[in-house]
């Protein structure tokens, strides 16, 4: 059940834009699933997957290192007289839009399978997600995106 949460309290709550989902897991589920983030990013981080470059949701990186990183190369590209271009993009909410079967298959192409992979299979199947409103509840749709 997903339950709208206002920003801020001086925002408009006329504009669905100034809400953010907020979803109560059972404690149970978050603790399996810092488990299991942190044993998958201990078996990227030993096979070497991840792009040395990727500072996002990783210890010990921040955005303050992906910019100390960029500003280095540009740096270095300008001593040696080079041009350099810059593309920006917003991925906002770009959690929201993985596809489960999607991220199924790039997990088995990392080499993640047996029981791991029955583990996200069965925990990305079937769910559905309901919105909780002024105490009336909605349908439940399937979640077919989004992790």
């Amino acid at each position: 059940v997903v339950r709208p949460l206002l920003k801020k309290p001086s925002l408009d709550p006329a504009d669905l834009n100034n809400f953010r989902p907020v979803s109560n897991l059972p404690f149970v589920g978050k603790v399996v699933e810092r488990v299991v983030a942190l044993q998958l990013r201990r078996s990227l981080d030993e096979a070497d997957y991840l792009d040395p470059f990727q500072s996002g949701f990783r210890p010990g990186y921040s955005t303050e290192t992906a910019l100390v990183a960029l500003m280095d190369d540009l740096w270095w590209a300008r001593d040696r007289g080079y041009s350099s271009v810059l593309v920006l993009l917003d991925l906002s909410a770009a959690f929201d839009t993985i596809d489960h079967g999607i991220l199924l298959w790039r997990l088995r192409e990392v080499g993640v399978g047996g029981t791991v992979l029955r583990w996200f299979s069965s925990y990305l199947s079937g769910r559905s997600q309901s919105v909780l409103v002024g105490g009336q509840k909605s349908t439940a749709r399937p979640l077919d995106c989004g992790v």
